[in-house]
């Protein structure tokens, strides 16, 4: 748990140490978008393959940044929810031992807590700003649910340590609202693993409102 004192305590440097040459620009925002998981294999099979059927999902997110004028780089925090889940048939032993079919349906939650800096490109004409963004994170796997013939099975999760690269931009509506777009690469469980435990990664792609504040 050392790693998770530490990134709360890197939050906590970042957002309440005030910055003694420049006005910070302190910015919130609220959204969300898919989540689509890419690896291991044993979580995108179909169902009926054998898999946890999880494919694009959608996740909901908070995001807070801290602009120092005439610095290129802004530091982030971020809370991310995402909902995991695949169903398909599989085949089961009915009465008289006949095989029959039933659906089998899997969820899943992760609750991604982070920090990170990004790094601002020189923004481009009509209000467009890109940027490169890095991060770290502690996740907190929700139970594995597992429903078949009205029958649940229950796995329980765990709490991992990952990190994550991302392209985004802000694009200016009003002079104290913005849209952050960002399409990230997300890696869930590098660090607190299992042995055999195989890295989870996705991609996600997310829309926030910014609200500005001095």
């Amino acid at each position: 748990m050392k790693l998770g004192k530490t990134i709360v305590l890197s939050l906590l440097l970042l957002f309440f140490v005030p910055s003694i040459s420049y006005s910070q620009i302190f910015k919130l925002g609220v959204g969300g978008g898919l989540t689509q998981v890419l690896a291991p294999e044993e979580l995108t099979k179909d169902v009926s393959e054998g898999g946890l059927g999880f494919s694009t999902n959608w996740n909901l997110g908070l995001v807070a940044k801290i602009d120092i004028p005439m610095v290129p780089i802004t530091p982030r925090g971020f809370l991310f929810y995402h909902s995991l889940s695949g169903s398909g048939n599989v085949e089961t032993l009915g009465k008289g031992m006949s095989i029959s079919s039933a659906k089998l349906e899997n969820t899943q939650s992760i609750f991604e807590f982070g920090v990170g800096a990004q790094y601002n490109f020189i923004p481009v004409p009509a209000g467009i700003d890109p940027y490169i963004a890095l991060d770290i994170a502690m996740n907190s796997f929700g139970d594995l649910k597992q429903t078949l013939a009205n029958l649940e099975n229950k796995s329980n999760g765990e709490t991992r340590f990952g990190g994550g690269i991302g392209l985004g931009a802000e694009v200016s509506i009003v002079p104290v609202v913005n849209v952050d777009l960002m399409l990230s690469y997300k890696l869930f469980n590098l660090i607190g693993k299992d042995d055999g435990e195989d890295t989870i990664s996705a991609l996600t792609l997310d829309a926030f409102v910014i609200f500005s504040f001095l």
